[in-house]
């Protein structure tokens, strides 16, 4: 009579074989191996939760960026604050999560509103739109191309620093901090061909920023895992 293989033997045998050197299974495949396609989720670091006695969670993402960034960025700060707010939006939705992300207009008309926005305390933002929670991105650093390699390689870097608050609580320090460094794409270049491939690239890399910033408020499947190796 043969023995039933128990789901933890699997497993271990699984890990075992992602830890030999010589195989090149990815590890975020086991779930789908496991379940049938069905991947497990990763939870997400800061995750919305709505408040007692209210019918959601509500957002305000705002971000700006440091002076001195080079002449081909400029207004990447509203870029990555637009797209931001949409990847958020969309995979809160996909995850069916009970938050309102506030819309794009409405963030843009408090920038033109309030031409010191840039100093205003992201708490003092949040209470402005009666949010729940900020968050809160700055571009440090960043650059589109190859280090010496300007104007011929394309090979984003940035460095960018992510505060979100807690509203609910009456400390005005962010809620959780995370300084976020990537090269685009890691480990090689892009050789530019036509002047018009400059702004492409650079609205992927934004997108690709705004993606991996998303995952720390609202939890990842293995594919998006996978997204980031690409």
């Amino acid at each position: 009579m043969s023995k039933r293989i128990s789901r933890r033997t699997v497993v271990l045998g699984l890990l075992a074989a992602v830890g030999n050197a010589g195989c090149g299974m990815n590890p975020f495949l086991i779930p789908e191996i496991l379940w049938g396609g069905r991947e497990s989720r990763v939870a997400a670091e800061f995750p919305f939760k709505v408040p007692e006695k209210h019918d959601d969670a509500k957002v305000v993402v705002i971000v700006s960026s440091k002076a001195g960034l080079p002449v081909d960025l400029s207004g990447v700060d509203r870029t990555l604050n637009d797209e931001l707010i949409k990847v958020l939006d969309t995979r809160l939705k996909e995850n069916e999560e009970k938050v309102q992300v506030k819309k794009k207009q409405l963030i843009d008309e408090y920038k033109a509103e309030h031409a010191n926005w840039r100093t205003v305390q992201p708490y003092d933002i949040g209470k402005h739109f009666a949010a729940d929670y900020v968050v809160d991105v700055e571009i440090l650093e960043m650059d589109l191309f190859k280090p010496g390699g300007r104007g011929q390689w394309l090979q984003g870097r940035a460095t960018v620093s992510v505060n979100a608050y807690d509203l609910s609580k009456p400390v005005r320090d962010p809620a959780f901090k995370w300084e976020y460094t990537i090269e685009y794409p890691k480990g090689r270049e892009i050789e530019v061909e036509t002047p018009s491939q400059i702004s492409t690239f650079r609205q992927k890399f934004v997108e690709r920023i705004a993606f991996d910033v998303s995952m720390k408020f609202t939890s990842s499947t293995a594919d998006h895992q996978r997204r980031l190796m690409d």
